[in-house]
C-alpha cells in the first residue's frame, strides 16, 4: 500500500509500516471500545497525538457510550457533519438517522446541499 489510496484520497498505512508511535495509537484504537479502526480514525494514525487528543470527544458518539439516545446523537452527527460539508459521514448518518427513527424528511434536511455558508460564516 505504498502510496495507493485505499479510503478516498488517502493511503492507509499498514501496521507493519508504522513507527513505534503509530503503532501505540493503532492498538489503542482497535483494543479500544469500538474495537476496530473505521475510516476517519485510519487518518489519525498519522499523527498518534492527535489519536489521544480526539478519542475522548469520539467516544461521547461511540453508541452504548453516551448520554445521549440513538436518535439525539445522529442528529448531532448530522447537524456538526452537514455544517462543515462533510458528504460522505452526513450520507452514512443520514441513513443511520432513518434506522433510529428520525423522519426521512428530518434527516434529508441537513445534508450539505440544504445548508448555505460555512460553519464560521456567522462568527
Amino acid at each position: 500500500m505504498s502510496g495507493t489510496p485505499t479510503f478516498g484520497r488517502y493511503a492507509e498505512l499498514r501496521v507493519d509500516q508504522m513507527t513505534a508511535e503509530q503503532r501505540a495509537g493503532h492498538r489503542f484504537l482497535v483494543e479500544g471500545p469500538r474495537g476496530r479502526l473505521p475510516g476517519p480514525y485510519k487518518v489519525w494514525v498519522h499523527n498518534p497525538r492527535l489519536i489521544h487528543a480526539a478519542a475522548p470527544l469520539g467516544q461521547h458518539f461511540t453508541p452504548g457510550q453516551s448520554s445521549l439516545t440513538e436518535r439525539e446523537r445522529e442528529i448531532a452527527v448530522l447537524v456538526i457533519t452537514s455544517a462543515w460539508r462533510s458528504a460522505y459521514p452526513t450520507a452514512a448518518h443520514e441513513k443511520r438517522g432513518i434506522e433510529v427513527g428520525l423522519p426521512p424528511a428530518t434527516a434529508a434536511r441537513s445534508t450539505p446541499s440544504a445548508t448555505s455558508g460555512s460553519p464560521t460564516s456567522s462568527c
